[in-house]
C-alpha cells in the first residue's frame, strides 16, 4: 500500500478537500488486493469521501465493506458518518454500534455514540420509551443535532 498517497487523503478529508480525498484513496484502492487487512479500511475512506461529493454510490461502497468487516471500527464509523450526511440516523446509529461490537475500545466510536444518540428518557415518563406515544412525540420533539456533522464525529 501506498502510505504517502494514503496519509494525503486522511489529510485532504481532514482539510475537506473532498475530491482531492476521493482521488488519494482511489489510487491507493487500485494498488490493493482485496484480501489485504487495510482494503476495507481504505475503500470505507473512499466511500465516505465520494458521499461527501454527492456520489451516493460512496455509500453502497461503505455498506458493503463494512458487511464482510470483522475487526476495524473506522469501517463503521466511516459507514457511520456516511449514513449520517445522506440523512439516515437510524442506520448511522446501527452503524457505531455495530462498530463498538467489535471494537469496543474506539474512542471515536464511543464519542460518536454520544454525539448521535440523544435519548434520555420518553416524552410520557410513565409509558416505556418504545410506546407508540412516545416514538410519536420523539419524533416531533427530537433534537435536530445540527451541530453534529462528519468533521465533528470524525475528529
Amino acid at each position: 500500500m501506498n502510505t504517502e498517497i494514503y496519509e494525503k487523503g486522511l489529510q485532504a478529508l481532514e482539510a475537506k478537500d473532498y475530491k482531492a480525498a476521493v482521488r488519494d484513496f482511489e489510487m491507493v484502492l487500485k494498488d490493493l488486493d482485496e484480501h489485504d487487512e487495510l482494503y476495507n479500511r481504505v475503500a470505507s475512506y473512499a466511500g465516505l469521501a465520494q458521499v461527501l461529493v454527492s456520489n451516493r454510490n460512496g455509500l453502497l461502497i461503505c455498506r458493503d465493506v463494512a458487511s464482510s468487516e470483522t475487526q476495524d471500527g473506522t469501517v463503521f464509523l466511516n459507514l457511520a458518518c456516511a449514513e449520517w450526511h445522506c440523512h439516515n440516523r437510524k442506520r448511522a446509529l446501527d452503524a457505531v454500534y455495530g462498530g463498538c461490537k467489535i471494537d469496543a475500545n474506539n474512542k471515536l466510536l464511543q464519542r460518536a455514540s454520544v454525539l448521535l444518540d440523544h435519548r434520555e428518557c420518553g416524552f410520557f415518563k410513565y409509558l416505556p420509551l418504545r410506546h407508540s406515544l412516545n416514538r410519536a412525540f420523539g419524533h416531533l420533539f427530537r433534537c435536530s443535532c445540527d451541530d453534529v456533522d462528519v468533521h465533528s464525529l470524525l475528529y
